[in-house]
């Protein structure tokens, strides 16, 4: 969901993720930590006085090793930026702005992440595989999270027996406040994207096939991946001994026009390698209006009804504004909303943007944070913003959107 937060931290890919057999631990230990992160960073971070409720950046800013697979692996863009931001939310209960610094992930690269995606080798998998097929699958390693097909090529009967639960994973790396330098990881969150459907096709570029994932599986599989991905991150010295944070999200199907939600959350302390307890996460996400959205909160799905009536009956060329809202458990948290119009001047799209402002105060105030964006087609016009902190909305108009 589009949000303020998000126009913040906008450059910030989060990836991230680990992995390995108790049989090749040793050798994930040195492939890791060859791959420690660098401690030539110059000492400075960005300014306390712009942080707000964001995390303060070591800089110069460290991409992601894994740069790129968030975009690759999503099922659709709504969940990229549901699962990007949502996931730093998270941690922000975890790690708090004011104590931590962040960085980018630095311990997994994108093959190590894309090995981790795959399923898992059967023996017989293995012995049939030439010596390059085995190197270029890391067969050897073997550090799939997904279930083994063990050896059926039928798409439709993996589709039935072990479709790929795991769909991405995302690492976020915290340092104490004063550590500009980034010499000693703190902490870090490591989120799990796990699939609603599972999509395939019976024959090579043919028709695209789903199948519905149970949702228990799918979060008791994910559960599972997690207890073994924090085992091998133990294996890395710098990643022994502080808290590990994981979470896991449920992507929205692939033509879905709403995100997917947080399923579930814990917290691995210092020192510890077994996963005892998850905390549930009750979150829905749902259009405006809607039958979903009424069933959370029957008041602001009417609420929402009103706004539109409201600006067609001031402005003939307004057709109908479309809100997606994010709610924990029944409580509304976010709200994104785009408003078409059909621009003709300046001092209309003024007009409206004060109108509607006065309409989201009315309609929306009571909600943590909303964004609402007027927009000709794809040319923005006009930009209502609020967060949980702010007292009145800010507004901004476009001087250049044509």
């Amino acid at each position: 969901m589009k949000r303020t937060i998000i126009l913040v931290i906008s450059t910030i890919v989060l990836l991230s993720a680990c992995g390995q057999e108790d049989s090749s631990k040793e050798q994930s230990k040195n492939e890791h930590e060859s791959k420690q992160p660098s401690t030539s960073v110059k000492q400075t971070a960005t300014n306390k006085d712009v942080q707000g409720d964001n995390y303060r950046t070591i800089l110069p800013f460290k991409e992601s090793q894994a740069r790129g697979l968030l975009q690759d692996n999503m099922a659709n863009s709504y969940n990229g930026e549901d699962f990007e931001s949502g996931l730093l939310d998270l941690s922000k209960q975890v790690f708090p702005t004011d104590k931590y610094l962040y960085q980018d992930g630095q311990y997994l690269d994108k093959d190590t992440v894309n090995a981790y995606l795959d399923p898992k080798y059967s023996k017989d998998e293995i012995k049939k595989m030439s010596k390059d097929e085995r190197k270029s699958k890391k067969a050897d390693q073997n550090l799939g999270l997904n279930p083994s097909h063990q050896g059926e090529k039928d798409p439709e009967k993996i589709a039935d027996k072990s479709p790929a639960y795991l769909s991405n994973i995302l690492e976020q790396d915290f340092y104490d406040n004063g550590d500009t330098k980034g010499k000693e990881i703190k902490g870090m969150t490591i989120g799990l994207a796990m699939n609603s459907n599972y999509y395939y096709q019976k024959k090579k570029n043919g028709e695209t096939y789903s199948k519905k994932l149970d949702s228990k599986k799918v979060e008791k599989q994910g559960k599972q991946m997690a207890s073994e991905i924090l085992i091998r991150l133990r294996e890395n010295n710098d990643l022994k001994n502080i808290p590990i944070h994981f979470a896991l999200y449920k992507q929205s199907g692939e033509n879905a026009i709403t995100p997917g939600e947080f399923m579930a959350g814990t917290t691995a302390e210092k020192g510890k390698t077994r996963i005892n307890e998850w905390k549930e996460i009750d979150q829905t996400s749902a259009l405006l209006p809607s039958e979903t959205a009424a069933d959370k909160d029957e008041r602001l799905n009417n609420n929402f009804k009103q706004f539109n009536n409201n600006l067609q009956a001031h402005f003939n060329n307004f057709t109908q504004a479309v809100g997606t809202v994010k709610f924990d458990k029944t409580t509304a948290k976010q709200l994104s909303v785009d408003v078409p119009i059909d621009y003709y001047g300046k001092a209309e799209t003024i007009g409206i943007t004060q109108y509607v402002t006065e309409q989201a105060k009315k309609y929306f105030d009571n909600i943590d944070e909303y964004e609402i964006h007027i927009k000709d087609g794809n040319n923005p016009q006009a930009l209502i913003s609020k967060s949980k902190d702010d007292d009145e909305p800010k507004v901004h108009i476009y001087k250049n959107s044509n």
